[in-house]
Protein backbone atom coordinates (compact mmCIF):
# COMPACT_ATOMS: atom_id res chain seq x y z
CA UNK A 1 0.00 0.00 0.00
CA UNK A 2 1.69 3.45 -0.66
CA UNK A 3 2.46 5.70 2.08
CA UNK A 4 0.96 7.00 3.84
CA UNK A 5 -2.16 5.63 5.21
CA UNK A 6 -3.36 8.27 7.13
CA UNK A 7 -2.15 12.27 7.25
CA UNK A 8 1.37 12.84 7.39
CA UNK A 9 2.46 16.72 7.85
CA UNK A 10 5.75 18.29 9.25
CA UNK A 11 6.90 18.94 12.82
CA UNK A 12 5.47 22.51 12.77
CA UNK A 13 2.48 21.45 11.35
CA UNK A 14 -0.91 21.16 12.99
CA UNK A 15 -2.94 18.44 11.91
CA UNK A 16 -5.18 19.21 8.97
CA UNK A 17 -8.76 20.09 9.62
CA UNK A 18 -11.36 19.27 6.32
CA UNK A 19 -13.35 22.78 5.57
CA UNK A 20 -15.39 21.39 3.19
CA UNK A 21 -15.44 17.38 1.43
CA UNK A 22 -18.01 17.49 -1.27
CA UNK A 23 -17.40 16.13 -4.96
CA UNK A 24 -19.68 14.42 -7.46
CA UNK A 25 -18.65 10.89 -7.93
CA UNK A 26 -19.48 7.97 -9.87
CA UNK A 27 -21.42 4.95 -8.83
CA UNK A 28 -18.13 3.62 -8.37
CA UNK A 29 -16.46 5.84 -6.19
CA UNK A 30 -14.44 7.55 -8.27
CA UNK A 31 -14.33 11.43 -9.06
CA UNK A 32 -16.93 12.36 -11.43
CA UNK A 33 -14.67 14.63 -13.43
CA UNK A 34 -11.08 16.68 -12.40
CA UNK A 35 -11.87 19.94 -10.93
CA UNK A 36 -9.12 21.50 -9.37
CA UNK A 37 -10.29 23.51 -6.56
CA UNK A 38 -7.12 26.03 -6.26
CA UNK A 39 -8.61 27.43 -2.92
CA UNK A 40 -6.92 31.15 -1.12
CA UNK A 41 -7.12 31.69 2.93
CA UNK A 42 -7.07 35.01 4.55
CA UNK A 43 -6.51 35.64 8.56
CA UNK A 44 -8.37 38.41 9.81
CA UNK A 45 -6.76 37.43 13.04
CA UNK A 46 -5.63 34.59 14.79
CA UNK A 47 -9.35 33.46 15.07
CA UNK A 48 -11.21 34.87 12.50
CA UNK A 49 -10.09 32.86 8.87
CA UNK A 50 -12.02 32.71 5.98
CA UNK A 51 -11.15 30.34 2.76
CA UNK A 52 -12.52 30.33 -0.46
CA UNK A 53 -11.96 28.14 -3.60
CA UNK A 54 -13.23 27.17 -6.99
CA UNK A 55 -16.26 24.23 -7.18
CA UNK A 56 -15.98 22.61 -10.23
CA UNK A 57 -19.59 21.94 -12.26
CA UNK A 58 -20.72 20.34 -15.54
CA UNK A 59 -23.65 20.93 -17.66
CA UNK A 60 -26.02 19.19 -20.35
CA UNK A 61 -23.81 20.79 -22.87
CA UNK A 62 -20.09 19.95 -21.25
CA UNK A 63 -19.94 17.51 -18.91
CA UNK A 64 -16.22 18.55 -17.87
CA UNK A 65 -15.73 21.59 -18.45
CA UNK A 66 -12.06 22.61 -17.42
CA UNK A 67 -10.99 24.91 -14.33
CA UNK A 68 -14.10 26.61 -13.78
CA UNK A 69 -17.49 27.16 -11.73
CA UNK A 70 -18.61 28.72 -8.85
CA UNK A 71 -16.70 30.45 -6.21
CA UNK A 72 -17.47 28.88 -2.60
CA UNK A 73 -16.12 30.03 0.98
CA UNK A 74 -15.77 28.88 4.56
CA UNK A 75 -15.67 31.39 7.54
CA UNK A 76 -13.94 29.96 11.06
CA UNK A 77 -13.97 32.44 14.56
CA UNK A 78 -12.36 29.71 16.40
CA UNK A 79 -9.07 29.84 14.70
CA UNK A 80 -9.97 27.03 12.12
CA UNK A 81 -11.62 24.40 14.10
CA UNK A 82 -14.68 24.72 12.66
CA UNK A 83 -16.35 26.52 9.63
CA UNK A 84 -19.35 27.90 8.15
CA UNK A 85 -19.80 26.84 4.70
CA UNK A 86 -21.52 29.26 1.67
CA UNK A 87 -21.11 30.46 -1.66
CA UNK A 88 -19.38 33.45 -2.57
CA UNK A 89 -20.29 33.92 -6.26
CA UNK A 90 -22.33 31.27 -7.74
CA UNK A 91 -22.16 29.59 -11.40
CA UNK A 92 -24.88 30.56 -13.69
CA UNK A 93 -25.71 30.10 -17.80
CA UNK A 94 -24.02 33.27 -18.80
CA UNK A 95 -20.96 33.43 -16.59
CA UNK A 96 -18.57 30.76 -14.66
CA UNK A 97 -15.70 31.62 -12.15
CA UNK A 98 -12.14 30.85 -12.64
CA UNK A 99 -9.98 32.05 -9.21
CA UNK A 100 -10.43 33.74 -6.36
CA UNK A 101 -7.84 35.88 -4.33
CA UNK A 102 -8.23 37.53 -1.02
CA UNK A 103 -6.98 41.22 -0.62
CA UNK A 104 -6.94 42.85 2.85
CA UNK A 105 -6.64 46.37 3.11
CA UNK A 106 -8.11 47.72 6.82
CA UNK A 107 -10.91 46.43 7.67
CA UNK A 108 -12.35 45.91 4.47
CA UNK A 109 -11.95 42.65 2.90
CA UNK A 110 -12.34 41.91 -1.42
CA UNK A 111 -12.68 39.36 -3.33
CA UNK A 112 -10.64 39.40 -6.98
CA UNK A 113 -12.59 36.85 -9.28
CA UNK A 114 -11.65 35.72 -12.49
CA UNK A 115 -15.27 35.48 -14.27
CA UNK A 116 -15.22 33.68 -17.38
CA UNK A 117 -18.18 34.57 -19.70
CA UNK A 118 -19.39 31.23 -21.42
CA UNK A 119 -20.29 32.32 -24.55
CA UNK A 120 -16.69 33.06 -25.16
CA UNK A 121 -15.30 30.48 -23.27
CA UNK A 122 -14.18 28.16 -26.43
CA UNK A 123 -10.71 26.89 -26.93
CA UNK A 124 -9.91 26.13 -30.58
CA UNK A 125 -10.81 22.75 -30.20
CA UNK A 126 -14.34 23.92 -29.54
CA UNK A 127 -13.73 22.46 -25.74
CA UNK A 128 -14.49 24.48 -22.42
CA UNK A 129 -10.91 25.61 -21.38
CA UNK A 130 -11.61 28.33 -18.62
CA UNK A 131 -10.59 31.05 -20.82
CA UNK A 132 -10.44 34.20 -21.02
CA UNK A 133 -10.92 35.37 -17.76
CA UNK A 134 -11.68 39.04 -16.58
CA UNK A 135 -11.17 40.34 -12.91
CA UNK A 136 -13.94 41.43 -10.88
CA UNK A 137 -14.19 41.94 -7.35
CA UNK A 138 -16.06 41.64 -4.48
CA UNK A 139 -16.53 43.50 -0.99
CA UNK A 140 -17.39 42.66 2.66
CA UNK A 141 -17.05 45.05 5.52
CA UNK A 142 -18.13 42.48 7.79
CA UNK A 143 -15.24 40.14 7.60
CA UNK A 144 -16.75 37.69 5.60
CA UNK A 145 -20.11 37.38 6.48
CA UNK A 146 -21.75 39.30 3.48
CA UNK A 147 -20.43 40.78 0.20
CA UNK A 148 -21.52 43.01 -2.12
CA UNK A 149 -20.59 43.74 -5.86
CA UNK A 150 -17.26 45.78 -6.07
CA UNK A 151 -17.43 47.54 -9.31
CA UNK A 152 -13.46 47.79 -10.62
CA UNK A 153 -11.77 48.29 -14.01
CA UNK A 154 -8.58 46.76 -15.59
CA UNK A 155 -6.66 48.02 -18.29
CA UNK A 156 -5.25 45.13 -19.48
CA UNK A 157 -5.02 44.18 -23.72
CA UNK A 158 -7.16 41.44 -24.39
CA UNK A 159 -6.01 38.16 -25.45
CA UNK A 160 -6.18 34.53 -25.11
CA UNK A 161 -5.84 34.05 -21.15
CA UNK A 162 -7.61 37.55 -20.02
CA UNK A 163 -6.26 38.29 -16.62
CA UNK A 164 -5.33 35.10 -14.70
CA UNK A 165 -4.29 35.51 -11.01
CA UNK A 166 -3.14 32.87 -8.43
CA UNK A 167 -1.24 34.60 -6.34
CA UNK A 168 -0.94 37.29 -3.27
CA UNK A 169 -1.48 40.66 -3.43
CA UNK A 170 1.23 43.37 -1.75
CA UNK A 171 0.99 46.94 -0.77
CA UNK A 172 4.56 48.70 -2.18
CA UNK A 173 5.19 52.38 -1.65
CA UNK A 174 1.87 52.60 -1.56
CA UNK A 175 0.44 50.83 -4.43
CA UNK A 176 -1.63 48.15 -4.27
CA UNK A 177 0.34 45.39 -6.88
CA UNK A 178 -1.46 41.91 -8.03
CA UNK A 179 0.40 39.36 -9.38
CA UNK A 180 -1.09 38.40 -13.26
CA UNK A 181 -0.48 36.58 -16.07
CA UNK A 182 -1.55 36.60 -19.75
CA UNK A 183 -0.85 35.95 -23.27
CA UNK A 184 1.07 37.68 -25.27
CA UNK A 185 1.61 36.01 -28.70
CA UNK A 186 2.50 32.47 -28.57
CA UNK A 187 4.09 32.90 -25.11
CA UNK A 188 2.65 33.55 -21.42
CA UNK A 189 4.26 36.13 -19.40
CA UNK A 190 4.05 37.33 -16.13
CA UNK A 191 3.80 40.75 -14.66
CA UNK A 192 1.57 43.16 -11.77
CA UNK A 193 -1.45 44.82 -11.79
CA UNK A 194 -1.14 48.26 -10.05
CA UNK A 195 -3.82 50.41 -8.24
CA UNK A 196 -3.74 53.11 -5.57
CA UNK A 197 -7.64 53.05 -5.58
CA UNK A 198 -7.98 49.56 -5.78
CA UNK A 199 -10.81 50.82 -8.22
CA UNK A 200 -8.79 51.39 -11.77
CA UNK A 201 -6.17 48.39 -11.93
CA UNK A 202 -3.59 49.03 -14.86
CA UNK A 203 -0.47 46.39 -16.08
CA UNK A 204 2.89 47.26 -15.06
CA UNK A 205 5.96 45.83 -17.59
CA UNK A 206 6.24 41.93 -18.02
CA UNK A 207 9.07 39.98 -17.62
CA UNK A 208 10.91 38.71 -20.00
CA UNK A 209 11.15 34.68 -19.83
CA UNK A 210 13.90 32.76 -19.34
CA UNK A 211 14.63 30.79 -22.74
CA UNK A 212 12.73 27.88 -24.03
CA UNK A 213 10.49 28.35 -20.68
CA UNK A 214 7.16 29.50 -20.47
CA UNK A 215 5.33 31.38 -17.32
CA UNK A 216 2.25 31.18 -15.13
CA UNK A 217 0.84 31.79 -11.82
CA UNK A 218 3.11 34.17 -10.25
CA UNK A 219 3.54 35.14 -6.77
CA UNK A 220 5.03 38.40 -5.34
CA UNK A 221 7.10 39.72 -2.01
CA UNK A 222 9.74 42.43 -0.78
CA UNK A 223 13.18 41.08 -1.90
CA UNK A 224 15.46 40.21 0.68
CA UNK A 225 18.45 41.31 -0.81
CA UNK A 226 17.61 45.12 -2.27
CA UNK A 227 15.70 47.58 -0.18
CA UNK A 228 12.53 48.77 -2.31
CA UNK A 229 13.11 45.79 -4.27
CA UNK A 230 10.28 42.79 -5.07
CA UNK A 231 10.59 39.67 -6.22
CA UNK A 232 8.37 37.44 -8.45
CA UNK A 233 8.28 34.00 -8.68
CA UNK A 234 6.56 31.97 -11.47
CA UNK A 235 5.89 27.91 -12.07
CA UNK A 236 7.35 27.24 -15.17
CA UNK A 237 6.49 25.21 -18.41
CA UNK A 238 10.02 23.91 -19.73
CA UNK A 239 9.63 23.69 -23.80
CA UNK A 240 13.52 22.30 -24.31
CA UNK A 241 12.47 18.81 -23.78
CA UNK A 242 10.38 18.48 -26.86
CA UNK A 243 7.66 20.35 -29.76
CA UNK A 244 4.75 17.40 -28.16
CA UNK A 245 2.74 16.87 -25.08
CA UNK A 246 4.24 13.12 -25.09
CA UNK A 247 7.96 15.27 -25.39
CA UNK A 248 7.65 17.02 -22.65
CA UNK A 249 6.23 14.67 -19.97
CA UNK A 250 8.67 12.19 -20.71
CA UNK A 251 11.57 15.22 -19.77
CA UNK A 252 9.54 16.09 -16.96
CA UNK A 253 9.57 12.47 -15.78
CA UNK A 254 13.33 11.98 -15.73
CA UNK A 255 14.86 15.84 -14.88
CA UNK A 256 14.25 18.65 -12.00
CA UNK A 257 12.53 21.48 -12.66
CA UNK A 258 12.41 24.87 -11.14
CA UNK A 259 10.86 28.46 -10.88
CA UNK A 260 11.54 31.44 -12.74
CA UNK A 261 12.37 34.45 -10.65
CA UNK A 262 12.81 37.84 -11.41
CA UNK A 263 13.29 41.70 -9.73
CA UNK A 264 11.48 45.28 -9.81
CA UNK A 265 13.00 47.97 -8.61
CA UNK A 266 10.38 50.04 -9.25
CA UNK A 267 6.97 48.57 -8.03
CA UNK A 268 6.47 46.04 -10.91
CA UNK A 269 6.84 48.81 -13.99
CA UNK A 270 9.97 46.96 -14.97
CA UNK A 271 11.70 43.61 -14.43
CA UNK A 272 14.73 41.88 -15.00
CA UNK A 273 14.39 38.92 -17.09
CA UNK A 274 14.02 35.57 -15.39
CA UNK A 275 15.87 33.15 -14.65
CA UNK A 276 15.74 29.65 -13.35
CA UNK A 277 16.25 29.52 -9.65
CA UNK A 278 17.85 26.19 -8.16
CA UNK A 279 16.84 26.45 -5.10
CA UNK A 280 12.74 26.83 -5.92
CA UNK A 281 11.92 23.58 -7.52
CA UNK A 282 8.78 23.44 -10.22
CA UNK A 283 7.09 20.89 -11.99
CA UNK A 284 4.24 23.05 -13.68
CA UNK A 285 1.90 23.42 -10.73
CA UNK A 286 1.35 26.41 -8.45
CA UNK A 287 4.41 27.04 -6.21
CA UNK A 288 3.00 29.36 -3.23
CA UNK A 289 5.51 32.38 -2.27
CA UNK A 290 5.12 34.75 0.30
CA UNK A 291 6.90 36.98 2.73
CA UNK A 292 6.29 37.73 6.41
CA UNK A 293 6.15 40.61 8.40
CA UNK A 294 9.76 39.38 9.35
CA UNK A 295 10.92 39.28 5.99
CA UNK A 296 11.54 35.58 5.93
CA UNK A 297 10.11 34.16 2.80
CA UNK A 298 7.85 31.16 2.69
CA UNK A 299 7.60 28.60 -0.48
CA UNK A 300 5.02 25.71 -0.38
CA UNK A 301 5.74 23.47 -3.33
CA UNK A 302 5.30 20.12 -5.04
CA UNK A 303 7.56 17.38 -5.63
CA UNK A 304 6.55 15.46 -9.02
CA UNK A 305 4.41 17.40 -11.19
CA UNK A 306 4.85 18.69 -14.09
CA UNK A 307 2.34 17.92 -17.77
CA UNK A 308 0.75 15.17 -18.66
CA UNK A 309 -0.89 13.66 -22.07
CA UNK A 310 -4.35 14.82 -21.25
CA UNK A 311 -6.95 14.13 -19.10
CA UNK A 312 -7.78 10.52 -20.07
CA UNK A 313 -3.95 9.98 -20.04
CA UNK A 314 -2.31 7.86 -17.01
CA UNK A 315 -0.57 10.12 -15.01
CA UNK A 316 2.82 9.04 -13.14
CA UNK A 317 2.40 7.37 -9.93
CA UNK A 318 3.34 10.07 -7.57
CA UNK A 319 1.19 12.83 -9.25
CA UNK A 320 1.03 16.00 -6.89
CA UNK A 321 1.47 13.97 -4.18
CA UNK A 322 3.36 15.65 -1.48
CA UNK A 323 4.02 19.15 -0.14
CA UNK A 324 6.88 20.40 1.01
CA UNK A 325 8.06 23.94 2.09
CA UNK A 326 11.35 25.32 2.95
CA UNK A 327 12.04 29.17 4.33
CA UNK A 328 14.69 31.36 3.90
CA UNK A 329 15.53 33.74 6.56
CA UNK A 330 16.89 37.44 5.40
CA UNK A 331 20.69 37.15 5.23
CA UNK A 332 20.80 33.21 5.13
CA UNK A 333 20.17 30.83 2.38
CA UNK A 334 17.04 28.66 1.87
CA UNK A 335 16.70 26.35 5.14
CA UNK A 336 16.05 22.65 3.81
CA UNK A 337 13.36 21.51 2.05
CA UNK A 338 10.79 20.16 4.69
CA UNK A 339 7.59 18.01 4.72
CA UNK A 340 4.21 20.27 4.99
CA UNK A 341 1.97 17.55 4.41
CA UNK A 342 1.08 14.46 2.88
CA UNK A 343 -2.68 12.90 3.17
CA UNK A 344 -3.50 9.27 1.62
CA UNK A 345 -5.61 8.25 -1.77
CA UNK A 346 -8.90 8.78 -1.51
CA UNK A 347 -9.32 7.67 -5.18
CA UNK A 348 -7.38 5.65 -7.69
CA UNK A 349 -8.00 7.71 -10.54
CA UNK A 350 -5.99 11.05 -12.12
CA UNK A 351 -6.10 13.07 -8.53
CA UNK A 352 -5.47 10.23 -6.46
CA UNK A 353 -4.10 11.52 -2.86
CA UNK A 354 -2.59 14.64 -4.22
CA UNK A 355 -2.03 17.46 -1.78
CA UNK A 356 -1.57 20.47 -4.13
CA UNK A 357 -2.40 24.52 -4.72
CA UNK A 358 -1.19 25.74 -2.17
CA UNK A 359 -2.11 29.17 -0.23
CA UNK A 360 -1.11 30.61 2.95
CA UNK A 361 -1.71 34.45 5.37
CA UNK A 362 0.03 35.16 8.04
CA UNK A 363 -1.91 35.35 11.35
CA UNK A 364 0.88 36.12 13.83
CA UNK A 365 4.40 36.72 13.21
CA UNK A 366 6.06 33.84 11.43
CA UNK A 367 2.72 31.70 12.22
CA UNK A 368 0.60 31.01 8.73
CA UNK A 369 -2.98 29.57 8.31
CA UNK A 370 -2.70 27.36 5.06
CA UNK A 371 -5.09 25.57 2.85
CA UNK A 372 -4.69 23.04 0.16
CA UNK A 373 -6.87 20.69 -1.85
CA UNK A 374 -6.56 17.16 -1.53
CA UNK A 375 -7.47 14.55 -3.98
CA UNK A 376 -9.78 17.02 -5.38
CA UNK A 377 -11.78 16.56 -3.13
CA UNK A 378 -10.90 17.91 0.57
CA UNK A 379 -10.19 21.48 0.98
CA UNK A 380 -8.01 21.32 4.03
CA UNK A 381 -6.38 23.74 6.37
CA UNK A 382 -3.87 23.31 9.12
CA UNK A 383 -1.53 25.71 10.83
CA UNK A 384 2.41 26.29 9.85
CA UNK A 385 5.04 27.63 12.41
CA UNK A 386 8.48 29.57 10.78
CA UNK A 387 9.47 31.39 13.68
CA UNK A 388 12.00 29.48 14.48
CA UNK A 389 15.15 29.02 13.10
CA UNK A 390 15.91 25.03 11.74
CA UNK A 391 19.30 23.99 11.63
CA UNK A 392 19.07 20.42 10.75
CA UNK A 393 18.39 17.53 12.23
CA UNK A 394 18.92 13.31 13.03
CA UNK A 395 16.39 11.98 10.77
CA UNK A 396 16.56 8.71 11.69
CA UNK A 397 14.44 7.23 14.31
CA UNK A 398 14.02 3.46 15.82
CA UNK A 399 17.43 0.62 15.76
CA UNK A 400 18.53 -1.19 13.03
CA UNK A 401 16.37 -4.36 12.19
CA UNK A 402 18.58 -7.28 10.27
CA UNK A 403 17.53 -10.05 7.85
CA UNK A 404 19.16 -11.89 5.47
CA UNK A 405 22.12 -12.88 8.11
CA UNK A 406 22.94 -9.14 8.43
CA UNK A 407 24.69 -8.79 11.91
CA UNK A 408 25.64 -5.80 14.08
CA UNK A 409 29.14 -6.06 15.94
CA UNK A 410 28.62 -2.92 18.46
CA UNK A 411 27.11 -0.75 15.92
CA UNK A 412 29.28 -1.69 12.98
CA UNK A 413 26.78 -3.83 10.00
CA UNK A 414 27.93 -6.58 8.78
CA UNK A 415 26.29 -8.19 5.63
CA UNK A 416 27.05 -10.98 4.25
CA UNK A 417 24.92 -12.68 0.51
CA UNK A 418 25.71 -15.96 -0.90
CA UNK A 419 23.19 -15.83 -3.58
CA UNK A 420 19.98 -14.26 -4.19
CA UNK A 421 18.49 -13.17 -1.32
CA UNK A 422 19.81 -10.08 0.31
CA UNK A 423 21.60 -9.66 3.48
CA UNK A 424 19.97 -6.25 4.99
CA UNK A 425 19.84 -4.06 7.24
CA UNK A 426 17.33 -1.01 7.85
CA UNK A 427 15.86 2.16 10.50
CA UNK A 428 12.51 3.75 10.13
CA UNK A 429 13.11 8.02 8.84
CA UNK A 430 11.35 10.61 10.76
CA UNK A 431 10.04 12.70 7.22
CA UNK A 432 8.16 14.95 9.84
CA UNK A 433 12.13 16.45 10.79
CA UNK A 434 13.07 17.19 7.01
CA UNK A 435 12.69 15.90 3.55
CA UNK A 436 16.34 17.42 2.22
CA UNK A 437 18.81 15.48 3.26
CA UNK A 438 22.38 14.17 3.59
CA UNK A 439 23.56 10.62 3.57
CA UNK A 440 27.05 10.38 5.23
CA UNK A 441 28.54 6.11 5.66
CA UNK A 442 31.72 5.01 6.13
CA UNK A 443 32.36 1.39 4.76
CA UNK A 444 34.05 -1.10 2.57
CA UNK A 445 33.43 -3.88 0.08
CA UNK A 446 34.63 -7.15 1.55
CA UNK A 447 33.93 -9.25 -1.27
CA UNK A 448 32.77 -8.27 -4.54
CA UNK A 449 30.33 -9.49 -6.84
CA UNK A 450 29.20 -8.49 -10.45
CA UNK A 451 26.09 -6.62 -10.58
CA UNK A 452 23.49 -7.03 -13.02
CA UNK A 453 21.91 -3.70 -13.54
CA UNK A 454 18.88 -5.08 -14.43
CA UNK A 455 18.08 -7.39 -11.61
CA UNK A 456 20.12 -5.69 -9.01
CA UNK A 457 22.27 -8.96 -8.18
CA UNK A 458 25.70 -8.64 -7.41
CA UNK A 459 25.12 -5.17 -5.44
CA UNK A 460 28.40 -5.15 -3.07
CA UNK A 461 27.59 -2.37 -0.83
CA UNK A 462 24.12 -1.01 -1.38
CA UNK A 463 22.74 2.47 0.64
CA UNK A 464 19.18 3.69 0.08
CA UNK A 465 17.21 6.41 1.50
CA UNK A 466 13.28 6.92 0.97
CA UNK A 467 11.88 9.68 2.19
CA UNK A 468 8.20 9.35 1.08
CA UNK A 469 8.39 11.22 -2.05
CA UNK A 470 11.95 10.66 -3.67
CA UNK A 471 14.29 7.49 -3.19
CA UNK A 472 18.26 7.79 -3.46
CA UNK A 473 19.43 4.28 -4.58
CA UNK A 474 23.16 3.73 -4.42
CA UNK A 475 26.01 0.79 -4.50
CA UNK A 476 29.34 1.12 -3.82
CA UNK A 477 31.03 -1.86 -6.38
CA UNK A 478 35.00 -2.06 -6.89
CA UNK A 479 35.08 -1.04 -10.32
CA UNK A 480 33.19 2.12 -9.68
CA UNK A 481 29.50 3.56 -8.13
CA UNK A 482 25.93 3.40 -9.70
CA UNK A 483 22.71 4.72 -8.71
CA UNK A 484 18.80 4.08 -10.15
CA UNK A 485 18.11 8.01 -11.79
CA UNK A 486 14.52 9.68 -11.90
CA UNK A 487 13.02 8.18 -14.52
CA UNK A 488 14.43 4.61 -14.24
CA UNK A 489 14.44 1.46 -12.53
CA UNK A 490 18.17 0.01 -14.14
CA UNK A 491 21.26 0.67 -12.07
CA UNK A 492 23.83 2.73 -14.35
CA UNK A 493 27.39 3.51 -13.05
CA UNK A 494 27.70 7.19 -12.50
CA UNK A 495 31.65 7.38 -11.58
CA UNK A 496 34.07 4.90 -12.62
CA UNK A 497 35.85 5.31 -9.38
CA UNK A 498 39.01 3.23 -9.05
CA UNK A 499 39.41 1.70 -5.78
CA UNK A 500 36.03 2.72 -4.85
CA UNK A 501 35.39 -0.79 -2.55
CA UNK A 502 38.26 0.00 -0.64
CA UNK A 503 38.09 1.92 3.10
CA UNK A 504 35.98 5.40 2.75
CA UNK A 505 33.15 8.36 3.87
CA UNK A 506 30.89 8.20 1.21
CA UNK A 507 28.56 11.46 1.40
CA UNK A 508 25.77 12.08 -0.92
CA UNK A 509 23.49 15.93 -0.26
CA UNK A 510 20.26 15.57 -2.08
CA UNK A 511 18.45 18.85 -2.60
CA UNK A 512 14.90 20.48 -3.24
CA UNK A 513 14.58 19.13 -6.43
CA UNK A 514 15.82 15.86 -6.05
CA UNK A 515 19.58 16.33 -7.39
CA UNK A 516 22.16 14.28 -6.06
CA UNK A 517 26.03 15.40 -5.23
CA UNK A 518 28.12 12.79 -4.40
CA UNK A 519 31.70 13.07 -2.20
CA UNK A 520 34.27 10.73 -1.32
CA UNK A 521 36.53 10.94 1.35
CA UNK A 522 35.10 14.47 2.09
CA UNK A 523 36.50 15.70 -1.29
CA UNK A 524 33.54 16.20 -4.34
CA UNK A 525 33.32 14.07 -7.08
CA UNK A 526 32.08 16.11 -9.41
CA UNK A 527 29.14 13.43 -10.11
CA UNK A 528 25.57 14.31 -9.65
CA UNK A 529 22.04 13.14 -10.53
CA UNK A 530 18.73 13.47 -10.32
CA UNK A 531 17.31 10.75 -7.99
CA UNK A 532 14.16 8.68 -7.97
CA UNK A 533 10.65 9.83 -7.31
CA UNK A 534 8.78 7.01 -4.99
CA UNK A 535 6.10 6.00 -2.71
CA UNK A 536 8.56 4.31 -0.67
CA UNK A 537 8.06 4.05 3.02
CA UNK A 538 10.55 6.09 4.60
CA UNK A 539 13.65 4.70 5.50
CA UNK A 540 17.37 4.08 5.49
CA UNK A 541 18.62 0.90 4.51
CA UNK A 542 22.08 -0.74 3.61
CA UNK A 543 22.32 -4.52 1.63
CA UNK A 544 24.38 -6.58 -0.25
CA UNK A 545 23.60 -9.28 -2.75
CA UNK A 546 24.85 -12.44 -4.17
CA UNK A 547 23.55 -13.97 -7.62
CA UNK A 548 21.83 -16.63 -8.17
CA UNK A 549 25.34 -18.80 -8.94
CA UNK A 550 26.36 -18.19 -6.03
CA UNK A 551 28.82 -15.09 -6.33
CA UNK A 552 29.03 -13.91 -2.52
CA UNK A 553 28.86 -10.23 -2.21
CA UNK A 554 29.65 -8.63 1.64
CA UNK A 555 30.25 -5.51 3.02
CA UNK A 556 30.97 -3.71 6.46
CA UNK A 557 29.14 -0.45 7.04
CA UNK A 558 31.09 1.02 10.24
CA UNK A 559 28.61 4.02 10.85
CA UNK A 560 25.75 5.99 9.22
CA UNK A 561 24.13 9.30 9.56
CA UNK A 562 21.61 10.89 7.80
CA UNK A 563 20.83 14.33 8.32
CA UNK A 564 19.08 17.27 6.98
CA UNK A 565 21.01 18.81 4.40
CA UNK A 566 21.89 22.36 4.68
CA UNK A 567 23.03 24.24 1.91
CA UNK A 568 25.87 26.48 3.84
CA UNK A 569 27.14 23.32 5.62
CA UNK A 570 30.99 23.18 5.79
CA UNK A 571 32.69 20.27 4.09
CA UNK A 572 34.39 18.07 6.41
Amino acid sequence: MPWPETDAVGSDVTTPVIVYGTAARTPDGELAHEGNRVPDVVALDARRLVVAWRAGLGDSRDPAPTDQGSIMYARSVDGGTTWTVGTLAPATATHRYHYVIFLKDGDALYALLGRITVAEDRDASGDLDGFPVAMTAKRSLDGGVTWADFPIVVDVPGNARGVVVAGKPLRHDGVWLVPYWRRVGTATRAGVLRSTDLVTWTSGGLADNPPGVAVEEPQIAPSQDEPGTIVMVTRTLDLTGGTTPAERDAHYRANAAYCATATSRDGGLTWSPMRLDRELPNYYVKTFFHGDSAGRHLAIYNTFAGPFLGASATKPDQYREVLHYKVRRPGRPWEPGRLFADGPRLTRGAARGWDVYPSADEYEPGRFVVVWEHNQTNIKVAKLDISRPFAGDDLLTGTWTLTGGARNDAGVIRLRSTGPVPSHAWRPLDVSRGCDFTLEFRGRVDDDSALDPRTGAGVCLGAKVANGARRLMLTVQRGGVWTMRKGSSVWERVHPLGGAGGLATWRVDVDSAGVARLLRDGVDTGVTWVVQDSRERPQLAHWVTGTPGGNAAAATVEWTRLTSFLRDRTLP
